[in-house]
């Protein structure tokens, strides 16, 4: 089962960074320009790919989450370096979440 979210966020410049961050990692699997696929190292899972970001505009992301990705969670924080994101599930606008929950992380 997977779940979605719409990431927001407020820098362009930022957004592009973290792109640039995900597609230069050890857990990039496929990039397929607008569509990125990603594998959590840490998971060793025999899935195709744990997460899947679908870039819909320069300031927004669609976030596939198909299982815990803790090693994923831990590299996009590292490419936001303290900068902000928000976190919408299903793209509902009224639904925010933490980042750490869309990574199906308990707190």
């Amino acid at each position: 089962m997977s779940y979605e979210y719409k990431l927001v966020f407020d820098d362009p410049s930022l957004m592009q960074s973290v792109v640039r961050a995900l597609k230069s990692s050890d857990s990039l699997v496929e990039d397929k320009g607008r569509e990125i696929f990603l594998k959590d190292q840490l998971l060793q899972s025999s899935a195709k790919y744990d997460v899947r970001l679908i870039l819909e505009n320069d300031s927004s992301i669609w976030l596939e989450v198909n299982s815990k990705a803790v090693g994923l969670y831990g590299l996009m924080m590292g490419a936001l370096e303290g900068g902000i994101v928000r976190c919408y599930e299903d793209g509902d606008l009224h639904d925010q979440m933490s980042l750490k929950e869309a990574f199906r992380i308990k707190a």
